[in-house]
């Protein structure tokens, strides 16, 4: 379905549209209620280890309770992140090379409207087609202690062939 290059999210809309999709981007569009901007790896051979880091915006979009975000909307940038970072396990990023079969969630602190955090997303196990992955939503740095939002465990089906 067309070349895509990750570091133009910007242009996401654009490359959806010539390709064949019908709306806009659910965490990565400029209006999105909560916006992935960017995405960095860091490959591991054989790909269990490969990790995925993001940086995401919790806009007012996504506000359910005053002032704090809805789960959904966490929810959705864990499926975001454990696709992501399945399609990342042959040590090449193929996008849309498989499908979130199972998004199994944890939510453990609310988060305030306007908030940015880092999304992590690392490959635990490949079987064949089969890609899990654990992921985490934090606020702070690793050195400086984290404070960890929501954690997820995901399931990943790659496409035949791929």
């Amino acid at each position: 379905a067309g070349d895509y290059d990750k570091s133009g999210e910007e242009e996401i809309d654009g490359y959806r549209s010539k390709n064949g999709w019908k709306g806009t981007d659910l965490c990565h569009s400029g209006n999105s209620p909560v916006r992935i901007s960017h995405y960095g790896v860091q490959y591991k051979q054989g790909g269990v280890g490969t990790v995925l880091t993001g940086i995401c915006h919790f806009t007012s979009n996504a506000e359910s309770h005053a002032g704090f975000c809805h789960g959904g909307s966490m929810t959705s940038v864990m499926d975001d992140v454990i696709g992501w970072t399945a399609f990342l396990v042959t040590g090449a990023c193929l996008p849309w090379s498989g499908f979130t079969a199972q998004v199994n969630v944890s939510l453990k602190r609310p988060i305030a409207v306007g908030s940015y955090l880092k999304v992590v997303g690392k490959i635990v196990k490949w079987e064949g087609r089969k890609v899990w992955i654990h992921s985490q939503l934090i606020l702070g740095e690793e050195n400086e202690g984290e404070d960890i939002h929501c954690t997820a465990e995901g399931l990943v089906i790659l496409k035949r062939g791929n």
